[in-house]
């Protein structure tokens, strides 16, 4: 349970679409092998709403658009 295991599953549901889905659509299976305290697995199942219409797969594409596209280049 840290700040990294938390980074990683942020940073994989960004980079790995299947992932991001089975965080939206099953977060219990999709955490289940990340060493999360209970408030950060709590935290991360929240992010499935922003409240204001938006899902979490909406903001992480919005964050995937808004990296360089050198990051893309082979």
């Amino acid at each position: 349970m840290s700040f990294e295991s938390v980074q990683e599953v942020l940073n994989r549901a960004i980079s790995d679409e299947a992932f991001r889905r089975q965080l939206y659509f099953d977060p219990d299976t999709a955490l289940a092998n990340y060493d999360l305290s209970p408030d950060e697995r709590a935290a991360l199942k929240a992010i499935g709403s922003t409240g204001e219409g938006d899902s979490v797969g909406e903001l992480l594409d919005q964050r995937i658009s808004k990296r360089p596209a050198w990051l893309f280049w082979p």
